[in-house]
């Protein structure tokens, strides 16, 4: 966009972007290993803004919505500087190709379609002002703080995790609330283990 002014529609969401990513097993695992080096953390954050600004190209810049606005004319679906709008396949692609490059992680649990897809979705109730399933998402958020992803990770050394605060019950009726154990595959896409407990193995590319 021409302004150095978000819109409200991109601080919307952005806020429920940064939230679903915080949600995100598979990011919270390669965050929280620092797979994606020192600035792991700092990467999350910067995926956030790189899905925002990719929404974002779609919309007019300001000036010319309140061209339309005053002339009483209907603004453009795709006006000639802006760009249509991602849809879940792109988003998707985008977050697997991301994920291998900055992380080095391999996915093939279908997580990153689910948060393309939700993307999506608050990318449309932002558009309409609609901040509920961003509240949601942000409560979630909150809730996950400071828990450690439940994972199982083969490097070798059959190091294993779990939740270290030993809490299983959780709540049962939240989308998000819940510890999904995600595949995490080498770049041989080789068939994902599993233990005896029903844990997935993580395999972090490089075999590290």
């Amino acid at each position: 966009m021409t302004s150095d002014v978000p819109s409200p529609t991109s601080i919307l969401f952005a806020r429920g972007i940064l939230a679903r990513l915080a949600l995100w097993p598979a990011l919270r695992i390669a965050v929280h290993q620092n797979w994606g080096g020192p600035q792991s953390a700092q990467k999350q954050r910067w995926l956030a803004g790189v899905i925002t600004d990719e929404f974002e190209a779609s919309l007019p810049p300001i000036s010319a919505s309140l061209t339309a606005l005053n002339s009483n004319q209907s603004i453009p679906m795709h006006p000639s500087h802006t760009l249509p709008e991602p849809d879940t396949e792109y988003i998707e692609a985008m977050l697997l190709q991301i994920m291998d490059d900055e992380f080095e992680v391999a996915l093939e649990d279908g997580s990153a379609f689910d948060v393309a897809r939700d993307a999506v979705r608050l990318w449309n109730d932002a558009k309409e002002g609609n901040d509920g399933y961003v509240k949601d998402l942000e409560m979630q958020a909150e809730r996950m703080k400071g828990k450690m992803p439940r994972y199982e990770v083969e490097a070798g050394s059959g190091s294993d995790w779990e939740d270290s605060d030993g809490d299983e019950s959780g709540s049962d009726d939240e989308d998000y609330g819940k510890e999904v154990v995600p595949q995490l595959l080498d770049h041989a896409k080789q068939v994902p283990d599993t233990d005896d407990d029903g844990f997935t193995i993580v395999k972090k590319k490089g075999g590290r």
